[in-house]
């Protein structure tokens, strides 16, 4: 007696794609919406002043190989700014070094540009901080760190969990995935 089983090939091959979607749509889905609940108090936590680096802050995900991950990340206009208040700035000298000093092209040929000539362009408005010009050397006195991605984490992790998992649970729940009918033909 011959068992046929009608269907087979297309429960093989549901199968096969269900690891890709999952990763696809519902694992990589979670991911985000976890990163999401630490970008949110990242953005609450970032201290405001003009509001660039609080629209810095994002969320990606990555693949590598099996492994999947998702990250809260600082990208586009202002991004650099999160470095320097995540983690603050020692007190430090600013000066122009001869060997950085602008050249510029005479009649004689290149000449490096003198102090004074930095000091007039000082006074243009080219090298300021705040509303103080400064010369050819001024010691930043730094800043004390302002942290807000890692706190960020530190508050809400056990929330993002819970909210990647309740996001994979919805979405295997109305998953459009259906299996084939199968049927037995005897011969």
């Amino acid at each position: 007696m011959t068992i046929r089983l009608k269907g087979g090939p297309e429960l093989l091959r549901l199968l096969d794609e269900l690891p890709k979607n999952l990763e696809r749509n519902v694992i990589r889905g979670g991911l985000r919406a976890g990163a999401k609940v630490i970008q949110q108090q990242a953005k609450a936590n970032v201290p405001v002043k003009t509001g660039q680096l609080k629209r810095a802050i994002g969320i990606g995900t990555r693949t590598d190989g099996a492994k999947l991950s998702s990250y809260v990340k600082l990208r586009g206009k202002g991004s650099y700014l999160g470095l320097f208040i995540e983690y603050g700035v020692a007190p430090h000298l600013i000066s122009v070094s001869e060997a950085d000093k602008p050249v510029r092209e005479t009649r004689r040929g290149p000449r490096k540009v003198s102090i004074g000539t930095i000091n007039k362009m000082v006074k243009r408005g080219s090298l300021k901080i705040g509303e103080n010009f400064i010369g050819p050397a001024v010691m930043h006195p730094g800043h004390a760190a302002k942290p807000f991605l890692r706190p960020a984490l530190d508050q809400k992790a056990e929330e993002a969990v819970n909210a990647m998992g309740s996001y994979i649970a919805h979405r295997v729940q109305i998953g459009n995935l259906k299996a084939p009918t199968l049927e037995v033909d005897d011969e």
